[in-house]
């Protein structure tokens, strides 16, 4: 079992055992009645005592993942969803059987003032009034925009411009015909997964992954397969050891800044990436929602797609968080056969993406607009990002997080594992704070009291302010 030891983290040795054990668990890489290492066997591959191993195989024990065998050893117990809730058959639709399990949406329904935990930006940093003023000319100009379909695939002007921006931003060669317009990456994480797999099938996401792409596959009854992640991205060696027992359609990924937890993927791994789903015939999803937002001292990394030689890499480009979330354009590049699958569940969905907010957003792509309006945004995330790196660390010492190098967000995990998250979130919501319990980004229950919070949605006042007192609420916990 191959299981890393963060030393400097201030994670219990123990629990980052029981943790990682417990993913292969859920994920299937070890199986019902499978036996563990011996505790002095793990010990010894770990160099550490075999009192830490015995408190993680403790651990497991309790939470009904292992079960022990006296003189004989430990062993896996039945996999089970542990985020499905038990469904009250003494509700009458419940017994009608919806499958929809879970969504991480449901955790922060009320609206608050100091809202971290929602990735998308504070709307004074969009381009508003441009979007508005475009938007008029074009039903002034011609008002049966309205009352008119757009084409499935989205609107031809659009494609050429998204093809040529992806040429000079993403260094991505495409041709606009193997381009589809969608409703926000979202939508076009859902098309995949309802044109590549079926109930039942695999697919590898990075644990922890972003909370929308898990509710995808998990209502759609699809085997998910976390695996870790360090600081190049999705630990590709444990990749290998996935194709042993499972043989996965697809691999889901945020490689640039990944959300939630801000993690860019190495160059070196996107590669082996390529490699591996070349020589194990899989897909490769690829979400670029925040590849635009890198702040000053990154170093920018191509596309997954770029180094894609043999059609198998589905990129998805999203524009809505950078440019105006209400319009909901994201563009989906796929090549061979998938293309026209692709198609087909798009026409099945919705018949094409509403065409005014398509044509609306074509000046910014034909101008500098684009550029210099992310520019602009790059430097106030930044700005945000910094603020919140100096409350968090000035104002309570019982947070650990890595500083992102780009994107809208801060993964941090609490230095003691008995605190309950949601008590926490309670306590901030008390106070007219939110944020995104980390397990919200993963598709089992978790032990790890860690959370995201995203500095882009509020304010710089709201910021400060809303930060500092959830220092407080922490501190006081």
């Amino acid at each position: 079992m191959k299981i890393h030891i963060h030393k400097q983290s201030t994670i219990p040795f123990y629990l980052q055992i029981s943790n990682q054990i417990a993913q292969r668990i859920h994920s299937g890489l070890l199986l019902e009645n499978e036996q563990l290492p011996s505790l002095r066997i793990l010990a010894d591959e770990l160099s550490i005592s075999v009192l830490t191993i015995r408190k993680a195989y403790k651990w497991l024990e309790k939470n009904g993942l292992v079960w022990v065998k006296p003189g004989k050893g430990v062993f896996v117990l039945k996999k089970t969803n542990r985020l499905q809730e038990k469904k009250d058959h003494s509700n009458w639709q419940q017994t009608l059987g919806i499958n929809v399990v879970r969504s991480q949406y449901l955790m922060n329904k009320e609206s608050v003032t100091y809202n971290f935990s929602k990735a998308v930006v504070y709307p004074r940093l969009l381009p508003n009034k441009f979007l508005a003023e475009e938007t008029q000319k074009l039903l002034k100009e011609d008002a049966s925009i309205l009352t008119t379909y757009g084409s499935v695939q989205g609107d031809e002007e659009l494609r050429i411009e998204i093809s040529k921006h992806l040429l000079e931003f993403q260094k991505i060669r495409s041709n606009h015909e193997n381009i589809i317009i969608t409703s926000g990456v979202q939508q076009g994480i859902d098309l995949v997964a309802q044109a590549v797999l079926k109930p039942g099938d695999s697919v590898i996401v990075e644990s922890p992954c972003y909370g929308g792409a898990l509710d995808i596959f998990i209502n759609k009854d699809i085997h998910i397969i976390p695996i870790e992640m360090d600081d190049e991205g999705i630990r590709s060696d444990l990749i290998e050891e996935v194709f042993h027992r499972f043989k996965p359609k697809l691999l889901y990924v945020n490689p640039s800044f990944q959300n939630p937890t801000g993690i860019s993927m190495s160059s070196d791994r996107r590669k082996e990436l390529v490699e591996l789903a070349e020589r194990y015939n899989f897909f490769i999803l690829e979400d670029d929602s925040f590849g635009d937002i890198y702040f000053e001292q990154s170093i920018r990394q191509h596309p997954i797609k770029y180094y894609d030689r043999d059609h198998h890499v589905i990129y998805i480009k999203g524009f809505s968080k950078t440019l105006a979330p209400g319009v909901r354009i994201a563009a989906m590049l796929a090549n061979g056969p998938i293309f026209d699958w692709l198609f087909a569940v798009k026409a099945s969905m919705d018949v094409g993406s509403p065409l005014l907010t398509q044509k609306a957003i074509l000046p910014f792509l034909r101008t500098d607009r684009m550029r210099n309006h992310v520019e602009k945004l790059r430097i106030a995330l930044q700005l945000r990002r910094d603020t919140s790196v100096d409350i968090l660390s000035n104002e309570t010492n019982r947070l650990q997080f890595q500083i992102p190098n780009g994107g809208f967000n801060l993964w941090l995990s609490i230095n003691e594992p008995a605190i309950d998250i949601f008590d926490l979130l309670k306590k901030a919501n008390e106070k007219d704070i939110s944020f995104l319990p980390g397990v919200a980004c993963y598709n089992n229950k978790t032990n790890e009291p860690s959370f995201r919070i995203s500095y882009s949605l509020v304010s710089e006042d709201e910021l400060s302010i809303g930060l500092v007192e959830l220092c407080k609420i922490i501190n006081q916990f």
